[in-house]
C-alpha cells in the first residue's frame, strides 16, 4: 500500500477520478452539465513542489488549475526561477490563477476591485493568461457573495461550489467538495466508492502535502523546511561570494 501524501497515492486517486469522470477545465462546466470532475492546487507554501506535482499530472495526461499567492511570506511568486517554473507548468497545459490572500483586504466591498488588481499585476509579471482565482481561507459571508467577476472564474462560483451554512449535511451536495486542507480529508477520502457516488466533483490538493515518498502532517512540514532551507543557502551562496557554511 502507498504511503499517504506520496505521488504513488496521488496517482491511484487520479486513477479512480478518470476511472469515473473526465476531468475537465472549469472553462468548460456550465449549467447544462450533468457530470464533472474539477482539480485545483491552492499553492501555500511551495513553488518547487507545485512545479514537481505538475510534471507527475503531466504523465498521467491530466491537466488541472494551479493557483499562486502575490501576498505571501512563504515564497516570491516573481523570482527568475518561480517565473520559469509557473511559466513551464501552463506550458504543461495546466492553467494558472490567482490564490487571493485576504490579508490586506479592507473591506469585503473592496473584493472586486482587490481580485482585479492582483490579476494584473500576476499576469504583467508573468506574461501568461491569468482567468481564474480561489480564495485563501475564505470566510462564510465571502463565499456567500458567489463572487462572479468578467473574464476571471472563481472556483468558489456556484457552477463549481455549493455553499452550505451549516457544518453538517455535506453527503446531500448536489455539488462534492474534497480536499486535503490541513493534511487531511475532512470531506471523505477520494476513494473508488466515493468519487463514483457523486456526479459533480470540485477536487482541491495542495501541493506542499505532496512528495515523492509521502509523510504524516509533522514530518511533511520538516521535510518543507528542510527543502527550504536548501534554496536559501543555494540562494546565498549565489548571490554572496563570501558566504561560508559553519564549521562542525
Amino acid at each position: 500500500m502507498s504511503n499517504p501524501f506520496s505521488y504513488s497515492e496521488y496517482s491511484q486517486i487520479i486513477h479512480c477520478i478518470k476511472k469515473q469522470h473526465n476531468i475537465i477545465d472549469y472553462s468548460e462546466v456550465n449549467v447544462d452539465t450533468k457530470r464533472f470532475a474539477v482539480i485545483r492546487h491552492d499553492v501555500e507554501f511551495s513553488v518547487e513542489r507545485a512545479y514537481n506535482l505538475a510534471k507527475l499530472e503531466n504523465t498521467l495526461q491530466i491537466n488541472t488549475s494551479y493557483m499562486f499567492q502575490i501576498r505571501n511570506n512563504a515564497y516570491n511568486l516573481f523570482s527568475n526561477e518561480n517565473i520559469r517554473m509557473v511559466r513551464e507548468i501552463n506550458g504543461m497545459g495546466h492553467k494558472i490563477g490567482l490564490h487571493v490572500h485576504l490579508g490586506m483586504l479592507d473591506s469585503l466591498a473592496e473584493i472586486n476591485q482587490y481580485i482585479v488588481h492582483d490579476s494584473k499585476v500576476m499576469e504583467s509579471f508573468l506574461q501568461i493568461p491569468i482567468d481564474r482565482f480561489s480564495f485563501h481561507r475564505p470566510p462564510k459571508e465571502l463565499l456567500k457573495m458567489n463572487v462572479k467577476l468578467e473574464g476571471l472564474i472563481n472556483s468558489y462560483e456556484d457552477r463549481f461550489f455549493e455553499f452550505r451554512e451549516e457544518e453538517d449535511g455535506f453527503e446531500s451536495l448536489q455539488i462534492k467538495y474534497i480536499s486535503d486542507s490541513r493534511h487531511t480529508w475532512n470531506y471523505g477520502y477520494p476513494d473508488e466508492k466515493t468519487i463514483k457516488a457523486d456526479s459533480k466533483i470540485q477536487f482541491l490538493f495542495h501541493p506542499y502535502s505532496w512528495t515523492e515518498y509521502g509523510y504524516e502532517n509533522s514530518l511533511n512540514f520538516q521535510s518543507l523546511k528542510d527543502e527550504k532551507v536548501t534554496i536559501f543557502t543555494n540562494t546565498v551562496k549565489t548571490e554572496c561570494n563570501h558566504f561560508s557554511e559553519p564549521s562542525q
